[in-house]
């Protein structure tokens, strides 16, 4: 923001009137960096005793309140208060209900729920014109006050507001015409609306922006694309609108009409579209190095394959897998290891050919897919450009690097020909290749399903890990941002290995689900969280929360709902302060089943909550059918919020969504003091990183929760 901008801002005055007390705050604490002066009410009488007591330029009104109809009071405004300008929130989107509200005197119209940068930027332009509209005082009060009104409402509207005649010529376009696609409005009066659209979106444009329809059956909110002003391009040839449009029609005595135009309503959605585009990116890709994700090359190899089979070609999978990058991540934290993982996925890039897929499935594993081979020499090229490649150090935040890659690979058709075989096989192949010195790739051969040496041994090791005692239960505070206390904390398995050392999660529970340990190593990590809940109680410490992660395969097991409770019941506590934490991917495994579960351990008091929220499908759809509490946003989103970024809006849209649902915001991964500075100010409630503290065992965990 200018600081023009800023000096309007300050000397604006803002009412916000909503009745619902968390969407009340939220708008609040989302507009306060824009407007300073900001007073709310939940109800119209609230609302207009604080207009007896001082004026305001600017009113958010929430047409729905407890005590009195938002256009009464809506009409009441325009009479009493002719000076404030009120901006409509309301989940009525009929085209109809804005023209009445725009007729009873409303400066804008805002669907809910709105966009968050929408929001702040129809507020933000409504308090630049207000003090315009003071500078220009002396000549506005010279125009009747009803045209004024009515002029400002529509030519200072953020959407395009046109009329069409019988023929389909403009007959009247606002303001935003300019702004929006970059003519002038009087370019275009007289002009068919034809001139505006690309030849394909033609006859969609001929039944929706030339709209001849009435009522229930007129265009609602559709997307048309619209060609842009010679010269105007800005890098895109058309912009993207939602149309919403009515036939005007002059009633004749015999009760039909005569059909005098078109008045409609177009909106910018561009940038809603690019949303839109990244939020799907991000559903198919990696977020910190931009390849695609496990989805996108599950999807792309099913593909190869159904085209190798067609054609009678070859094709290859490779799994790459960093050497010794746990070592990295634990010497110089996770940012160095971010840096890392995105440095390694520029030079991988380096090494592949147009047409080869690099994904990065999780931690550091990626996977390649090389369709159209000839022979096994064309696999083994890229291999050994890959290693060559690794040879050179990675220069991360002043250090100096260095990092290998073991790789496996298998090849179609001669290794499998389906693709959970394929890659299965290339997995066998990369453990293969780290037990014979790491750094180096390895062919799947059938003789590997005999040995699998490397795999064989994590999980015979892990069989007798329950018996030895060698798993430990650590434990990571969950932090209140206000008070700066701590409000729960996350249960966190690690296994101490006896060659290893302090083995964690990533690296031993994939092996687990596979292999059918999970089942009796959650069974420990839930006994364990409850003994370690009750022993707290015991205590007389203050009562906080005690989250417990838990696997798809656990949820998905017919007795798990039992056998929780029953866990709670043998270490004689009852849910309060026991919370669940799951993944969005492992609820749609089977989202039904899992809401059934779910809503029985809500019924126990069990406090349910999303694990890595906006990393999988982050619909609100299932937010809605289940019982939870909490939202942890995935670390991914927290790095380096201080700067500005798409990831401070995502976490910024993720919170005001959260509190608008009414729940708990936490924040994964912090580690920075600016991090922590920018999740208080837009109202997240608590948090875990580093910053407070790491994982710690229970009895540091018991220090720090009588520290705090």
């Amino acid at each position: 923001m200018s600081s023009d901008a800023k000096t309007t801002a300050a000397a604006v005055r803002l009412l916000i009137v909503e009745d619902g007390p968390r969407y009340l705050e939220s708008t609040r604490l989302l507009l306060t960096p824009h407007i300073q002066k900001i007073t709310t009410a939940l109800t119209g009488a609230q609302a207009l005793a604080q207009l007896a007591r001082s004026n305001y330029d600017l009113i958010l009104l929430d047409l729905r309140l407890p005590d009195s109809s938002g256009h009464e009071l809506l009409a009441h405004l325009r009479e009493q208060y002719p000076d404030s300008r009120v901006i409509v929130m309301s989940g009525d989107s009929r085209v109809d209900t804005v023209i009445h509200c725009i007729r009873l005197g409303a400066y804008d119209y805002l669907r809910k729920p709105c966009e968050p940068e929408e929001l702040i930027k129809t507020v933000s332009n409504a308090a630049h014109k207000v003090q315009l509209e003071r500078d220009n005082r002396r000549m506005l009060q010279q125009i009747d006050q009803s045209e004024q009104w009515h002029r400002l409402l529509i030519n200072t509207s953020p959407d395009v507001i046109y009329t069409l005649d019988d023929n389909g010529h403009f007959t009247f376009l606002n303001e935003s015409i300019s702004r929006v696609l970059g003519y002038r409005p009087e370019d275009l009066v007289g002009h068919s609306y034809e001139a505006l659209v690309p030849r394909e979106e033609l006859d969609n444009a001929r039944y929706h922006l030339n709209e001849r329809r009435t009522g229930d059956r007129s265009t609602r909110n559709v997307e048309l694309r619209l060609n842009k002003a010679p010269g105007k391009n800005g890098g895109e040839a058309t912009v993207t609108v939602e149309v919403s449009a009515t036939g005007m029609y002059r009633p004749l005595a015999d009760g039909t009409g005569e059909f005098l135009g078109t008045y409609g309503v177009a909106r910018d959605i561009s940038a809603r579209k690019q949303a839109e585009a990244t939020v799907t990116f991000q559903a198919y890709h990696d977020l910190l190095t931009g390849l695609p994700n496990r989805t996108l090359f599950n999807d792309r190899l099913g593909q190869a394959i159904t085209q190798a089979r067609r054609q009678t070609q070859a094709l290859a999978v490779m799994f790459l897998d960093m050497d010794r990058f746990k070592v990295v991540n634990d010497t110089h934290g996770h940012l160095v290891g971010d840096g890392l993982l995105q440095a390694m996925a520029q030079r991988l890039r380096g090494s592949l050919r147009e047409g080869d897929t690099l994904a990065r499935i999780g931690g550091d594993e990626f996977m390649l897919l090389l369709p159209n081979i000839h022979t096994r020499d064309n696999a083994t090229l890229i291999a050994e450009k890959v290693i060559t490649s690794l040879k050179q150090p990675f220069h991360i935040d002043g250090m100096e690097i260095y990092s290998g890659m073991s790789i496996g690979i298998a090849l179609f058709p001669d290794d499998g020909e389906t693709r959970e075989i394929l890659i299965k096989h290339a997995d066998l192949a990369m453990y293969h290749a780290k037990d014979h010195g790491r750094n180096d790739f390895r062919f799947f051969t059938h003789d590997l399903q005999h040995s699998l040496s490397g795999r064989l041994a994590v999980e015979n090791d892990m069989r007798h890990a329950l018996t030895r005692g060698e798993f430990e239960m650590y434990y990571q505070p969950q932090v209140d941002i206000q008070s700066q206390r701590i409000r729960g904390m996350e249960a966190l398995i690690r296994w101490h290995h006896p060659e290893r050392g302090l083995v964690a999660p990533n690296d031993f529970i994939p092996i687990a689900e596979e292999c059918g340990l999970i089942a009796p190593i959650s069974e420990w990590v839930l006994d364990v969280a409850c003994k370690q809940a009750k022993a707290w109680r015991a205590t007389g410490l203050e009562p906080i929360s005690l989250g417990v992660n838990l696997s798809a395969r656990q949820i998905e097991h017919p007795h798990f709902v039992d056998k929780f409770i029953q866990s709670l019941k043998d270490n004689g506590i009852d849910g309060q302060g026991i919370e669940i934490e799951i993944t969005e991917s492992t609820l749609m495994r089977d989202m039904d089943g899992a809401i059934e579960k779910l809503r029985r351990l809500a019924d126990q008091g069990v406090e349910i909550s999303i694990d890595d929220f906006g990393t999988g499908y982050s619909s609100l759809s299932y937010l809605r059918k289940l019982p939870v509490h909490t939202l942890k946003i995935d670390r991914s989103f927290i790095h380096d919020l201080a700067a500005p970024s798409s990831g401070s809006t995502i976490v910024a849209g993720i919170t005001a969504m959260a509190k608008g649902l009414h729940l708990n915001v936490v924040a994964e991964g912090v580690e920075t003091s600016a991090q922590l500075d920018y999740l208080k100010s837009i109202g997240c409630d608590a948090y875990q990183g580093y910053l407070f503290s790491r994982p710690v065992t229970a009895r540091d965990a018991t220090g720090l929760l009588q520290a705090h």
